[in-house]
Protein backbone atom coordinates (compact mmCIF):
# COMPACT_ATOMS: atom_id res chain seq x y z
CA UNK A 1 0.00 0.00 0.00
CA UNK A 2 1.42 3.75 -0.75
CA UNK A 3 1.71 6.27 1.88
CA UNK A 4 -1.30 8.26 0.54
CA UNK A 5 -3.34 5.22 0.73
CA UNK A 6 -2.26 4.61 4.10
CA UNK A 7 -3.63 8.05 5.46
CA UNK A 8 -6.74 7.49 3.74
CA UNK A 9 -7.64 4.29 4.93
CA UNK A 10 -6.63 6.08 8.30
CA UNK A 11 -8.38 8.25 7.82
CA UNK A 12 -11.47 5.87 7.08
CA UNK A 13 -11.42 3.49 9.65
CA UNK A 14 -10.84 6.22 12.61
CA UNK A 15 -13.91 8.27 11.33
CA UNK A 16 -15.86 5.28 11.24
CA UNK A 17 -14.85 4.07 14.90
CA UNK A 18 -15.59 7.74 15.84
CA UNK A 19 -19.30 7.89 14.29
CA UNK A 20 -19.61 4.68 16.12
CA UNK A 21 -18.37 5.26 19.45
CA UNK A 22 -20.20 9.74 19.22
CA UNK A 23 -16.47 10.82 19.39
CA UNK A 24 -14.24 12.93 17.58
CA UNK A 25 -10.87 12.75 16.95
CA UNK A 26 -10.14 16.63 16.96
CA UNK A 27 -6.06 17.85 16.93
CA UNK A 28 -6.18 17.54 20.58
CA UNK A 29 -7.84 13.92 21.12
CA UNK A 30 -5.32 12.96 18.33
CA UNK A 31 -2.67 14.20 20.68
CA UNK A 32 -4.36 12.63 23.66
CA UNK A 33 -4.74 9.05 21.93
CA UNK A 34 -0.94 9.37 20.49
CA UNK A 35 0.74 9.67 23.57
CA UNK A 36 -1.24 6.88 24.92
CA UNK A 37 -0.72 4.81 22.57
CA UNK A 38 3.08 5.99 22.96
CA UNK A 39 2.96 5.00 26.40
CA UNK A 40 1.80 1.42 25.22
CA UNK A 41 5.09 1.10 22.88
CA UNK A 42 7.29 2.09 25.89
CA UNK A 43 5.80 -0.50 28.30
CA UNK A 44 6.14 -3.22 25.89
CA UNK A 45 10.18 -2.00 25.02
CA UNK A 46 10.89 -1.61 29.23
CA UNK A 47 9.02 -4.59 30.27
CA UNK A 48 11.81 -7.09 30.22
CA UNK A 49 14.05 -4.57 31.27
CA UNK A 50 11.28 -4.60 34.67
CA UNK A 51 11.16 -8.24 34.57
CA UNK A 52 7.64 -8.26 33.55
CA UNK A 53 8.36 -10.64 30.84
CA UNK A 54 9.31 -10.84 27.17
CA UNK A 55 9.00 -8.39 24.83
CA UNK A 56 5.79 -8.85 22.80
CA UNK A 57 6.62 -8.82 18.69
CA UNK A 58 2.66 -8.49 17.74
CA UNK A 59 1.94 -6.54 20.58
CA UNK A 60 4.79 -4.20 19.61
CA UNK A 61 3.57 -3.90 16.17
CA UNK A 62 0.00 -3.41 16.77
CA UNK A 63 1.03 -0.42 19.03
CA UNK A 64 2.71 1.15 16.28
CA UNK A 65 0.35 0.56 13.84
CA UNK A 66 -1.76 2.59 16.40
CA UNK A 67 0.65 5.62 16.50
CA UNK A 68 0.75 5.30 12.44
CA UNK A 69 -2.95 5.67 12.17
CA UNK A 70 -3.67 8.36 14.65
CA UNK A 71 -0.28 9.86 13.18
CA UNK A 72 -2.14 9.89 9.40
CA UNK A 73 -5.27 11.19 11.15
CA UNK A 74 -3.15 14.65 12.84
CA UNK A 75 -1.87 15.10 9.29
CA UNK A 76 -5.45 14.76 7.83
CA UNK A 77 -6.74 17.20 10.19
CA UNK A 78 -4.11 19.73 9.27
CA UNK A 79 -3.78 19.09 5.57
CA UNK A 80 -0.46 17.52 5.76
CA UNK A 81 0.83 15.15 2.99
CA UNK A 82 2.67 12.79 4.88
CA UNK A 83 4.49 11.54 1.85
CA UNK A 84 5.46 15.25 1.18
CA UNK A 85 6.54 15.89 4.56
CA UNK A 86 8.92 13.01 5.24
CA UNK A 87 10.65 13.70 1.72
CA UNK A 88 11.16 17.26 2.54
CA UNK A 89 12.42 16.34 6.08
CA UNK A 90 14.78 13.66 5.16
CA UNK A 91 16.30 16.36 2.07
CA UNK A 92 16.51 18.85 4.95
CA UNK A 93 18.67 16.27 7.21
CA UNK A 94 20.67 15.53 4.81
CA UNK A 95 21.87 18.87 3.67
CA UNK A 96 21.85 19.96 7.55
CA UNK A 97 23.75 16.85 8.50
CA UNK A 98 25.84 16.86 5.13
CA UNK A 99 25.10 13.52 4.44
Amino acid sequence: MELKELQTEAENIINKIDEKLKAKHDDEFVLIHLSEELGEVAREIINPKLRRGNKNKDNLSEEIADIILLTSKLANNNNIDIENAILNKIKKLNERHKL
